[in-house]
C-alpha cells in the first residue's frame, strides 16, 4: 500500500494535530550509541524502564515487524494562561492528561486515513510505547533536537507533545530531517539552575538526576536532593523552555480556562480525596500525594 503523504498530513490537521511529518522506518543513525551512553552513564537516574527495549527504541521494525513508515505528529500545548502563584506546575500538565487526548486523536486519524485506505493498519504510539518520539519527529522534518534536549518545532517551539503511527504502509514522499537552528545559543543551558543540560559528541544530553522535572516526578525517594534548585516548581519544570527564544515567539495553542487554573490552585492545600479527584484525568496522576507534599515542603 502506497499512501499519499499530502492526504495523511491533511487528515492529521483535520482531526486536530498541529503538524505531521513522515519518515522511512529504519534504524535511527547514531541513536543507539547515544542511548547506550546516556544509560551507561546513569543519566536516567532511577527510571529503570528506560533500560528496557533498547532495540525497539532504536528501530521501529523491532516494534512492528515489516514497518515501512513512521507518521510523526505534533500537538502544541503552550497555554493561553498560567498559574500566577509562587507554586509552579509544568504547563504540559495543565488540563486533561495529554496521553488521553493524543490517543483519541490517533484513533481519529487512523479512521480518517481509512476513508481512502480501508486496509490501513498502524500501531499508535503515545509516550508509553518504547519509541524515541523526539528523534522520530526530527527524522520526519518536524524540528530539531534543541540544546534543551527537546524537539524544537520551528513554529511551536518545544512546548509540544509528540506521537506516532508506525505502519507497514509506504508513503509516496518522505520528509527530510532538519538541522539544528540553535546555533551558538545556550540560554536554556544557562537558565537551568542545576546544570542538568549537557552535550556528548555534539548531541544535547540531559542528566536527569540533576533535573527538577525528574526529581519532582520520577524520583520516589522520601526527600529531594538538598542541592536541588526548583525555583518554585512542584511538578515538572519549564525553566529551560521559558528561556528559549523560539518559545517566546510561539503562539499559545491550548485554551486553558479560569476554572482549570482554579483547580490547579486548589491542589496546593488539597486533602487526599481532593488530590485524587483533581489529578485523576491529568498528567499529574504520575505522582502520589505523598510526593506532592514532599515537593511542596521542599519549596517552603
Amino acid at each position: 500500500m502506497i499512501l499519499s503523504a499530502k492526504y495523511i498530513k491533511a487528515c492529521a490537521l483535520r482531526v486536530g494535530f498541529h503538524d505531521c511529518g513522515i519518515a522511512r522506518a529504519k534504524a535511527l543513525e547514531g541513536f543507539r550509541e547515544h542511548l547506550d551512553h546516556w544509560l551507561d552513564s546513569g543519566h536516567h537516574g532511577t527510571m529503570a524502564f528506560m533500560e528496557e527495549h533498547r532495540e525497539k527504541r532504536s528501530n521501529p521494525q523491532e516494534l512492528l515487524p515489516d514497518a515501512r513508515s513512521v507518521i510523526s505528529l505534533v500537538l502544541s500545548y503552550k497555554p493561553t494562561q498560567t498559574l500566577s502563584c509562587a507554586t509552579k506546575i509544568a504547563t504540559y500538565a495543565y488540563g486533561k492528561d495529554y496521553h488521553e487526548r493524543i490517543k483519541s486523536l490517533l484513533f481519529q486519524l487512523i479512521a480518517a486515513i481509512r476513508e481512502s485506505y480501508p486496509d490501513f493498519e498502524a500501531k499508535p504510539c503515545v509516550d508509553t510505547v518504547p519509541i524515541s518520539d523526539k528523534w522520530w519527529a526530527r527524522q520526519a522534518g518536524l524540528g530539531w533536537i534543541g540544546n534543551n534536549t527537546l524537539l524544537i518545532h520551528p513554529r511551536y517551539g518545544s512546548f509540544v507533545n509528540l506521537a506516532e503511527l508506525v505502519t507497514t504502509a509506504e508513503a509516496d514522499h518522505y520528509d527530510v530531517p532538519l538541522e539544528s537552528r540553535c546555533d551558538d545559543c545556550t540560554l536554556c543551558q544557562q537558565a537551568c539552575p542545576n546544570g542538568a543540560l549537557r552535550t556528548h559528541d555534539g548531541v544535547p544530553m540531559l542528566d536527569a538526576r540533576s533535573c527538577t522535572s525528574y526529581n519532582t516526578i520520577e524520583n520516589r525517594a522520601d526527600s529531594l536532593p538538598s542541592q536541588l534548585h526548583t525555583r518554585g516548581y512542584v511538578f515538572g519544570c519549564d525553566i529551560c523552555q521559558n528561556a528559549c527564544p523560539f518559545n517566546r515567539q510561539t503562539p499559545p495553542m491550548r485554551d486553558i480556562s479560569d476554572e482549570q487554573i482554579d483547580s490547579l490552585s486548589k491542589l496546593i492545600d488539597s486533602d487526599e480525596a481532593t488530590f485524587k479527584k483533581l489529578t485523576k484525568h491529568s498528567a499529574m496522576n504520575r505522582i502520589k500525594r505523598v510526593q506532592w507534599l514532599r515537593n511542596i515542603q521542599f519549596n517552603n
